[in-house]
């Protein structure tokens, strides 16, 4: 009889070979699926956070240009005012100037002659300026967007020195009135910060006709 080798008895153990065309297992899809999860959490979360930044200085440099242009606006008419109007209150301030050659209103239009009447006032969120008071049609356009509130306080020269000796919201004498100190909030923004400014303006010509 012819003898053979037998066996142990034992299974070969599987190759690496073997185990690839076996696929992975359920356990290392879920490592695998659970690891592609995290990094891309971090590229969504690190994509989010640039795009906030990039919004709030966005944001923040057109509350810089809405600060700069209203300055401006409110510099260039409140220094030529000559007189105010008694309707004016913390709210808003009515300016008058006598027309002529080169004389503008606060919508830039030319007014040659004549008496000169411009009104600021935030509505909707935005300042408005008004050529006529009380108001008539068309006569109110926006200035600049974005403004959430105007506080106005007056200088009175109650010494009649040419100057301010203290800033109240209501005088008694509008004519002892020479300076204005507004406040200017714009709305709130992605930013924690709350952009205003504070601008105060004398009316030169009033204060140069009471000096001696």
């Amino acid at each position: 009889m012819a003898t053979g080798q037998r066996g142990s008895g034992k299974a070969a153990s599987p190759t690496n070979d073997t185990r690839w065309a076996a696929g992975f297992t359920l356990i290392e899809i879920l490592v695998t699926l659970l690891i592609s999860a995290f990094l891309l959490s971090g590229v969504i979360s690190l994509f989010l956070s640039s795009q906030q930044s990039y919004r709030v200085k966005e944001a923040m440099g057109r509350a810089q240009e809405s600060l700069q242009w209203s300055s401006e606006i409110l510099y260039r008419t409140l220094s030529m005012a000559e007189s105010l109007h008694p309707d004016s209150s913390p709210d808003q301030i009515i300016v008058n100037y006598v027309g002529g050659a080169g004389v503008v209103n606060c919508l830039g239009q030319p007014v040659p002659s004549g008496m000169v009447v411009n009104r600021f006032y935030v509505k909707n969120q935005a300042l408005h300026c008004g050529t006529t008071y009380p108001a008539t049609p068309d006569s109110d356009q926006p200035l600049v967007e974005g403004v959430a509130r105007m506080t106005i306080q007056y200088g009175v020269d109650e010494r009649h020195r040419g100057q301010a000796d203290r800033y109240v919201d209501a005088p008694g004498d509008w004519s002892q009135v020479v300076s204005a100190r507004i406040t200017l909030r714009l709305l709130d923004s992605p930013s924690s910060r709350r952009p205003e400014v504070v601008l105060t303006v004398a009316m030169r010509p009033r204060i140069f006709a009471r000096l001696p």
